[in-house]
This record gives C-alpha cells, structure tokens and sequence, in this order.
C-alpha cells in the first residue's frame, strides 16, 4: 500500500510538468517583467527592479502553502476531473489577457469555471474540452477549494505584497506629474488532487468527504495561479496592500464557511459563488474609487525631496531610506529639488549626513559611508525625475 502511495505521488508530480499553465504562468510573470522594465526605463531612464522580480515570486511563496493545502485536499478527498482543469486553464488565460494580472483571483478564475461546468452539465451542453461532467460533490468540493485559495490570495498580499513597489510618473487632473507605485504579484499553487480512475482505494471507512471510496482513483498535482495588480497614488504602497490584503482575507473565511456548509446543502455552494465574486469584484471598485477619489500622496514637497522608490542594492537601501519619506537636509544643506541634492551631495563624496522627515512627520537621521561605484545620487527616486529632466538617471 505504502509503495502504491508513493508511485502515485511521483506520477502526480509528473502530471504537473504536462500542465500547459505551469509554463504559461512562467511566460506571464517574464513579460511582466519586461514590460515593467520598459515602463521603468521610460519613466526615469532607469531600470528600478530586477527583470526577473516577478518570476522570482511565482513558485517560492506558494510552495509551502501548496503543501499545506494538499494535506487538506487529500484528507478530504477531493476529487478533480480533467474537465475541471482544463476549463479552469482556458479561463485563466482568457482572464490573464483580458485585465492582466487584475482578475487572476480565485474569486474569478474558479468561480467562472465553476458557473460554465455547472451550466454544461444543467443544459447537457456538448462542450469539446468536456470529456464527462464532474459530479455535485466535486464541484461543491471546488467551491471549498476557491474559498480556501481565496484565504491564501489574502495571506500572500500581506506577506509578499508589500515588498518591492515599481514607481510610475503620470500626469494629475491639474497637469502637474505626480507619483505612484504599481504592485504585480502571480503566484504558483500546487496542489495534490485526488483524480478518477487509479490504483487508490479509501484506506478508511470515515473516508471520504467528497467522492472517494466510492470509486479508485490516481493522484495529481494540479497548478491553480493567483495574481492580484494594484496602482496606488493615494498612499503609502504598504498601507493599501494591506488593506486589500485583509478585507480578501475576510472574504476567505466567509466564502468557504458558505462552501462547507454546501456540502450538505448544494443551494449555498451557488450562495458561495456569487459572494466570492461579487465580493471579490466590490473590494476592486472600492480600492479603484478611493484611488480615485484621494488626493495624490507623491508630489513635489515644499521642505524638501519627497522618496518615491527606493533602487535595490544602494546606498539608499543601505541607508534605510524608505517610500515616503521627506529628505530635508544633505550634509547640512536644505534640499528643496535634486539638482540641491545632488550638489550637497558632493560635498562630501565619502560621507552622507541626512537629516530626514519619516512617514509619521518626525525628524531621524541618518548616516553613512559612500563608496567609489556607489549610485551618484545615493539611488532614490522622486516625482522630479521626469518633471525636470536634465539628463540624469534618477534623484
């Protein structure tokens, strides 16, 4: 028995190689970065982040998490059909290329695909891709699975969509440039499913919760992406990740508590559809109003530079400069826009004393070594970058 387990568990992981969106996760998370890069380099005549940051966040981060959730999967013994995965490949591709990353929730990809299998199998619709339609505990198990992928959509943006904003310069209503930050996160969940037809049987009389013991079945390490896209000008780029973050969390926890229960009573797995994407839609139009509706946070500062981002690996981030924060004085001297900076910045090439306003309005500061090679202009951006171009990499 033990040795059937582990074959099965190494086919499983097979499957997953032959999955089309693990490489077509790889393929989004590389054109973001390029197309990142370029916006970057059009913006402040700078590449700001790595190419490569968005692949870098696509399988560390979800893999634990994969692990944790198939422990559930298995244990309740989840089923998936290959008709499942493959209409919930089509909707995520056609989702990515309709809004991006934006509408890579769990939210829409499988509660699209939960709304298109159930309609095939009430009307008997003959759909090529759909080979047999999966049974009502399966798809109610799937409903289980998005508000628990959903738990995790809110878990990530908090741990992992707080790091490393992209800066953007754009033009206010009044016509004045203004900053903001851009956060892209897609990550990859691999999760263990119990699939139809195989050489496991249920172990235990108690097992299953779903479809197994009714039947043999194989196993399978299924690919589920989550994305999420946000621009924020209104804010510090944490605080509303954050915020988004928690109330996505919430969501979760109410859209699988609906789930579960519809295990028993099929009506809520439909209840459970409709407020994970409505609400999942809600919290999107909300971030987007407030963005819209709030002043600029990232303008131009009357006592002095004003940090938009901060660039890996440079003085600055040595420093602990963070977004935000106000530099109001260089070796002594006000700063008021960066051509001031850069000059006080050359009064000492060896030594940088900043005399900073942080995020809370209160004085620090801060002071360190320079080194040849180090970034001219310690490796800070602001909204000036664009608005007074003279030539120079960033302020």
């Amino acid at each position: 028995m033990d040795q059937v387990w582990i074959t099965e568990i190494l086919k499983g992981i097979g499957k997953f190689f032959l999955d089309p969106i693990f490489y077509y996760s790889i393929i989004l998370a590389v054109i973001a970065g390029m197309v990142r890069v370029k916006r970057e380099r059009n913006d402040f005549h700078i590449r700001v982040l790595n190419p490569l940051q968005e692949l870098s966040f696509l399988f560390p981060a979800g893999l634990l998490i994969g692990l944790l959730l198939s422990i559930i999967t298995i244990a309740s013994g989840f089923t998936i059909s290959y008709s499942m995965i493959a209409i919930l490949a089509i909707i995520t591709i056609v989702l990515s290329l309709i809004g991006n990353f934006r509408l890579l929730s769990p939210a829409f990809t499988i509660g699209l695909s939960f709304i298109l299998l159930f309609l095939a199998k009430q009307f008997n619709w003959n759909l090529p891709i759909v080979s047999e339609y999966p049974s009502e505990k399966s798809l109610s198990g799937f409903i289980v699975l998005l508000g628990l992928l959903l738990i995790i959509e809110g878990i990530q943006m908090n741990r992992n969509g707080t790091k490393r904003f992209s800066p953007i310069l754009r033009n206010s209503r009044r016509g004045l440039t203004v900053g903001a930050n851009q956060v892209k996160r897609i990550w990859l969940i691999p999760v263990f499913c119990f699939l139809p037809a195989g050489p496991l049987t249920a172990p235990f009389e108690w097992w299953p919760t779903f479809d197994f013991g009714t039947g043999s079945y194989s196993l399978i390490l299924v690919p589920f992406i989550i994305g999420f896209q946000q621009q924020i000008q209104s804010t510090l780029p944490q605080l509303a990740v954050k915020r988004v973050g928690k109330q996505v969390l919430l969501l979760g926890f109410l859209v699988s508590a609906i789930a579960a229960a519809g295990m028993w009573l099929p009506i809520l797995s439909i209840g459970a559809i409709f407020v994970a994407l409505v609400g999942r839609g809600w919290i999107s139009y909300q971030h987007r109003v407030r963005e819209n509706s709030t002043t600029y946070y990232f303008t131009p500062q009357k006592n002095g530079l004003m940090v938009l981002a901060v660039i890996p690996h440079t003085p600055a981030e040595k420093l602990g400069l963070e977004i935000g924060e106000i530099i109001h004085k260089c070796n002594g001297y006000v700063v008021h826009d960066k051509d001031e900076f850069y000059k006080a910045l050359q009064k000492n090439r060896a030594y940088c004393k900043l005399e900073i306003f942080n995020t809370d309005g209160e004085v620090r500061f801060v002071q360190g070594a320079l080194f040849e090679g180090d970034h001219h202009e310690l490796g800070i951006l602001t909204v000036e970058a664009k608005k007074n171009w003279d030539g120079n990499e960033a302020s």
